[in-house]
């Protein structure tokens, strides 16, 4: 937190040629609202006492053109130089401003000591390396996981979209990825154990030692990130879930699987309940851990906030509540015009009041819709299953990358085909350059829905090219020279 005081004497004076009126010069309020400055999280009420004032300001807000609302005593008007301010009016420039003069009806004047307090974050311009996103991007396994996973845990041949959540990282640390993943029972009424498959150099084997205590069950996971959310220098893995997928939607307990030494003790997050699609993690308020954020579609999205020690706080402050309840599926945290403030890209069910959109974050650490880019809707693959960033262009900004499935609206199917969406960064906005990118070759409306896709140089050219996340699936997009050429047919 950085402190600008600028300093002015207190000073009584008479205008000249001025007939006396009243001699009240008193400020008695001075604030600037959201309403009438829309770059703020919130009204910021400043401090008078005596002749002293205190504005506070957010880092990271346009200080040269904020509009003040204040109370002055009967007849007096409010200047700083020579112009008069006028109250939910006149924009004044904060970091130029080393004073303000009450005038009152008289022309006798008291001018008040103004010190600027900026508060919030501080920029972190790392803050990108400390994501789930980025833990996800070091992976270098692609494979077939049918040759990992030949039969699921409920017995059936693994197929694309068995085991939506899955983690992959060297979570025993000797020097090879390896998986954990979880299988849903989506209309069953039995939770199923989640599994972790060691590498042994590309020999995968299953291995359920490696869960101290009884083996963790969940009925339907959605999503597995990676993180060390205890600081302890291991990799953990936090997994939600939505629970059985129809009538009540009662939800689902998400857990975390804590790694100490390569082995995991299963904790229940009780205070993240709920139909939870997505999660991600970052350090939003900047203390040095992960926090985590959860979209629950038929409750409260919300911030789940770190001690440093894996124990987490529900804090509703920080993500808009009018978003709350809206069918989001995907989301992620990423620093993607940086800024230095982690931002949100997040999306889910169009059909459903659910914007595809990028929250953008600010020094306040909080998110408001007015701080939103809209990412435009596709007809047709209104649902939104994944969200990735590549510089596809090589000009050194982050563009975002949307996976989209049928939504059932014309002839499209629900959940049927995949459209890869791509949104170019152009500094203060994100253009939708999908058809020049792609032509025809990012968008199937027959085949599978994709619920994973990876950015990665598969032929190694220096550009980053795309793939599903899955080998299995048999589907990649070359880089070449910014646009994308599918490989297979489906």
């Amino acid at each position: 937190m950085s402190v600008a005081i600028l300093f002015a004497s207190c000073e009584k004076e008479q205008l000249p040629g001025v007939s006396p009126h009243s001699n009240s010069k008193e400020l008695v309020e001075f604030a600037f609202l959201q309403s009438n400055n829309p770059g703020l999280d919130r009204d910021y009420i400043c401090v008078v006492d005596g002749q002293n004032l205190t504005m506070q300001v957010p880092k990271g807000v346009d200080l040269g053109s904020l509009v003040p609302t204040f109370k002055l005593s009967e007849e007096a008007t409010l200047r700083i130089g020579n112009e008069e301010i006028r109250s939910d009016q006149t924009a004044i420039n904060v970091s130029k401003t080393n004073n303000i003069t009450i005038v009152a009806g008289n022309g006798s004047m008291v001018r008040y000591n103004c010190s600027v307090l900026l508060v919030g974050l501080v920029q972190d311009f790392a803050a990108n390396s400390k994501t789930s996103y980025y833990n996800y991007i070091q992976n270098n396994l692609y494979i077939d996981l049918a040759s990992v996973i030949t039969k699921t845990s409920l017995n059936v041949a693994y197929h694309e979209d068995a085991y939506t959540a899955r983690a992959y990282a060297d979570f025993d640390k000797d020097g090879d990825m390896d998986i954990i993943a979880g299988a849903s029972n989506t209309y069953g009424k039995a939770p199923v154990e989640l599994e972790y498959y060691k590498n042994d150099v590309f020999s995968f084997a299953k291995d359920q030692s490696v869960f101290n205590g009884a083996v963790p069950t969940m009925l339907n996971p959605r999503k597995a990130i990676v993180g060390d959310f205890d600081k302890n220098g291991w990799l953990d893995v936090f997994f939600v879930g939505s629970g059985f997928d129809a009538g009540s939607y009662t939800g689902e307990t998400a857990k975390i699987l804590m790694n100490n030494n390569g082995k995991f003790t299963s904790k229940d997050i009780s205070l993240a309940k709920g139909y939870i699609a997505s999660a991600a993690a970052g350090d939003i308020d900047n203390d040095g851990d992960l926090d985590l954020f959860i979209t629950d579609n038929k409750s409260i999205s919300r911030f789940l906030i770190n001690d440093g020690k894996g124990n987490f706080t529900e804090d509703l402050s920080i993500y808009p509540s009018d978003l709350w309840g809206k069918a989001y599926y995907a989301s992620e945290l990423y620093d993607v015009n940086n800024d230095g403030y982690l931002d949100i890209v997040t999306g889910g069910h169009e059909h459903n009041s659910a914007q595809t959109m990028i929250l953008l974050g600010n020094a306040s650490g909080k998110f408001m819709t007015s701080k939103m880019l809209a990412i435009p809707a596709v007809f047709g693959f209104g649902v939104v299953v994944d969200i990735d960033f590549i510089d596809y262009d090589k000009d050194g900004k982050t563009d975002v990358l949307v996976t989209r499935t049928g939504d059932g609206k014309g002839e499209q199917g629900y959940y049927k085909g995949y459209y890869l969406q791509l949104m170019q960064n152009q500094g203060s906005k994100f253009a939708d350059v999908t058809k020049t990118a792609f032509g025809s070759d990012g968008a199937s409306a027959s085949a599978k829905w994709i619920n994973l896709v990876r950015v990665q140089d598969l032929d190694k050219d220096g550009s980053p090219d795309i793939s599903t996340d899955d080998q299995f699936y048999g589907l990649s997009w070359t880089n070449k020279n910014g646009t994308f050429v599918r490989n297979g047919s489906k």
